[in-house]
């Protein structure tokens, strides 16, 4: 099948492997930048300790309601939010936290003090077809204030998991990076080239899986020769009187482009086999971070026997649509207790993202197969 001849290897894909056939794995290998520029940097923010270059240090995590407050101090310094937008980014962020069209990822130093872990910040969100045709025809300054202050005023808010599923089968998915920012910004350091390798993962990680049609993000000065080395176009008319410049990257443009860089390869699909239900796809996309069963009825609310009930319909549903995926290890799993059924299927699941992502089929299509129960 196509699956089997998926073969990842250093983030590569096999020869031979027709391209409709080809799969992209959830985090390809570490994303390095030959420019020796600065990039993104948050305000009056220090590194106290210096990183010892092997990477065991730093660990690239989604978000978790306790980190909010944190959060907000490490925004980018050109980021222009008023006041009272500002002081509500933790409220707006709750309610966006676990919706599939928000990400929010950070990086920390696992020996720092709780509370001042984070070394790094990047937040993306799902726009809806009306924002995705007013940042290809007429972007406002800064793209990042406007959804903020559409979201704080409740004019705006990101398609839900239908709506977002609807326009994953349909090809017209567009996300924009609202900002990314480190605390380590020259280039020509190694600290910085450490962090960036895990901003990179968290990059591929945040957009893999969706069929997008269109993908941006913005940038001042310097970080924006970074953001096109990443393989990023610059979008802002050279007119404009902005600093902050909008850079993107459509499906078009990225087919073009040779495979390997952190952008083109978020472009990188394949329609999902099993069709989890959106509570299982909020389970799952949490699981596959290694949050045990505890930490995760806690982010999503919810307790733990409604946990364990979900994990039965996520074993039930991948055993019926894709019961291949255990079949390498047939002998280990007949008969297993839950805990390797689970190390099976979030192995599978972390080189298959776009089964943790909401799609809708096409009216009249079927997917072959009936839902267990």
């Amino acid at each position: 099948t196509a699956r089997e001849a998926y073969a990842p290897r250093r983030g590569r894909f096999k020869r031979g492997v027709p391209h409709a056939d080809r799969r992209c794995p959830h985090v390809d290998g570490p994303g390095r930048t030959r420019s020796n520029r600065a990039i993104g940097r948050h305000p009056k923010t220090k590194l106290l300790l210096v990183l010892d270059g092997t990477g065991q240090r730093l660990k690239g995590r989604l978000v978790g309601h306790a980190d909010l407050a944190a959060c907000a101090r490490h925004l980018p310094a050109w980021l222009p939010l008023p006041e009272a937008v500002r002081a509500d980014l933790p409220r707006l962020w709750t309610r966006l936290l676990g919706q599939p069209g928000f990400n929010a990822d950070l990086i920390e130093d696992v020996t720092r003090p709780a509370g001042d872990r984070i070394l790094g910040l990047g937040m993306s969100l799902a726009l809806d077809g009306e924002w995705q045709r007013r940042l290809r025809d007429d972007p406002p300054a800064c793209v990042a204030a406007a959804l903020y202050e559409a979201l704080h005023q409740g004019r705006y808010a990101p398609p839900d998991d239908k709506a977002l599923g609807a326009m994953n089968a349909k090809g017209e998915v567009g996300f924009v990076v609202l900002h990314y920012a480190q605390t380590r910004t020259d280039l020509d350091e190694a600290d910085t080239l450490e962090l960036l390798s895990v901003a990179m993962h968290l990059f591929r990680g945040a957009h893999a899986g969706y069929r997008l049609r269109e993908l941006y993000q913005e940038g001042q000065g310097q970080e924006g020769e970074y953001l096109q080395s990443m393989g990023f176009r610059l979008r802002t008319p050279a007119r404009a009187s902005s600093a902050i410049r909008l850079y993107g990257l459509t499906r078009d443009e990225a087919v073009r482009l040779l495979p390997g860089s952190p952008v083109r390869d978020a472009f990188q699909f394949t329609p999902p086999l099993i069709g989890f239900a959106g509570a299982e796809r909020r389970l799952l996309r949490l699981a596959v971070t290694d949050l045990t069963d505890e930490r995760i009825g806690e982010e999503l609310g919810l307790s733990i026997h409604t946990i364990r009930k979900l994990w039965k319909d996520v074993n039930a549903r991948a055993l019926q649509r894709l019961p291949q995926i255990f079949d390498e290890r047939e002998e280990a799993v007949e008969g297993a207790r839950g805990p390797e059924k689970r190390r099976v299927l979030l192995h599978y699941l972390r080189q298959h993202p776009e089964e943790l992502r909401p799609y809708a089929l096409p009216s009249g299509a079927r997917r072959g197969v009936s839902p267990p129960g």
